[in-house]
């Protein structure tokens, strides 16, 4: 996967502004994003399937803001929301296709 690749990717993570749509749920997110994640890992992860970690990476850092600004009990804490979207990963491997192939949270 070549770094234009990535970058065109993560610019179209950036656009999505998914981390501001706080009305939605991890469901709508999961809804949201499984069609592209799915496109990505079919038409990427042909060649290698490891290229796609800084994509996932970068992904995982856009979901850990949209917790931050969506559940206000976490108080800005990076710590605590991590953890919960790693307690997300283990309560719900099949969530996010990402997730299932064994993309998940170091």
């Amino acid at each position: 996967m070549s770094r234009k690749s990535k970058a065109r990717i993560t610019g179209e993570l950036r656009k999505l502004a998914f981390h501001k749509k706080t009305q939605r749920g991890i469901q709508d997110l999961a809804n949201l994003l499984n069609p592209k994640i799915r496109g990505w890992v079919q038409y990427y992860g042909k060649i290698s399937r490891r290229s796609l970690q800084p994509v996932f990476y970068y992904l995982h850092n856009r979901m850990i803001r949209w917790i931050l600004n969506k559940y206000k009990s976490f108080k800005g804490s990076k710590i605590k929301a991590v953890k919960w979207l790693r307690f997300i990963t283990k309560s719900y491997p099949n969530l996010f296709y990402h997730w299932e192939l064994g993309y998940k949270l170091v």
